[in-house]
């Protein structure tokens, strides 16, 4: 999971805009604050900050704008006690974060979250959360990434339960649009299947309570 700015940062990378490289804030040190439909927070940069581990203590949305919306602008979803790494850019109640292991999503390497979700990074994660719950509206292929070109790993037939790996569902939307959920396997597994066609048109999966 990783995402690009609008403008390109250069070691602690430089604020531009509301867009810019984000820094987790001290678990605490913010607290919640409601998204707006115009971001006029200011934003800052805290050297102290950048690269500095922290744990997501909940299921988190994560956005391109440090408004946190509208929902068009969601990057997509990681799950509680995933690790992430700040960026040093902060805003009251916002910070700025990126995956070391992994992409936040084929377009955008960087993205904002609630500060408020953020703890000290642990050797022992939470629990994993009960996964969402899907009925496969078609049959689907599971892949091995969120892409077409991602080897199949497994496969679902039309009526399936489908269970997503968290709840909501981790999610990320590749280059065309499409919108991918991280799945788990009866084998203990993971995967990913298309929740939606090009451009996020269509469904492929009906929300359905887990059995």
């Amino acid at each position: 999971m990783a995402f690009m700015m609008q403008r390109s940062f250069r070691g602690a990378m430089a604020l531009s805009g509301r867009f810019l490289p984000i820094a987790l804030l001290l678990a605490g040190s913010f607290s919640a604050a409601p998204a707006l439909a115009q971001d006029t927070r200011p934003l800052t940069e805290n050297p102290t900050l950048i690269r500095g581990c922290r744990q997501l203590n909940r299921n988190t949305e994560i956005f391109d704008n440090s408004t946190l919306g509208p929902l068009a602008n969601r990057i997509g979803t990681l799950g509680a006690g995933t690790q992430v790494t700040l960026t040093g850019a902060v805003a009251t109640g916002r910070a700025q974060v990126f995956l070391g292991t992994g992409t936040l999503s084929a377009v955008q390497p960087v993205g904002w979250l609630n500060a408020a979700n953020l703890g000290p990074c642990t050797t022992t994660p939470p629990p994993p959360t009960a996964g969402a719950c899907f009925r496969a509206d078609q049959n689907l292929i599971v892949r091995s990434g969120p892409s077409t070109t991602a080897g199949q790993v497994a496969s679902y037939a039309r009526g399936n339960t489908v269970v997503a790996t968290t709840n909501p569902a981790t999610e990320q939307t590749a280059a065309d649009g499409r919108r991918w959920v991280q799945v788990r396997l009866a084998n203990g597994g993971t995967g990913w299947v298309s929740r939606t066609g090009t451009g996020g048109l269509g469904s492929n999966m009906t929300p359905i309570p887990c059995p």
